[in-house]
């Protein structure tokens, strides 16, 4: 990655946000970041939230497995 972030997608929200994921490298090491970003409507602001979450790399295959265990209760309760 020749920036230290690189958007891998993101969601849009019903409201003026959305949440983003993004990869970053910080001091030589990997993470994943999915946060929330406010779009700003007028003067107002425009950015990254505290509503996220950042994880090491090496915790992917933990959260990745979490998220079908998610998946699964969700599709039990639809």
């Amino acid at each position: 990655m020749s920036n230290d972030s690189i958007e891998i997608g993101l969601i849009q929200k019903k409201d003026d946000s959305k949440i983003k994921a993004t990869l970053t490298k910080f001091k030589n090491e990997l993470y994943v970041d999915i946060r929330e970003y406010l779009d700003g409507d007028g003067d107002g602001y425009k950015g990254p939230t505290k509503k996220g979450v950042r994880f090491h790399s090496e915790n992917w295959e933990s959260f990745f497995t979490l998220m079908k265990k998610i998946d699964q209760e969700l599709k039990k309760r639809a």
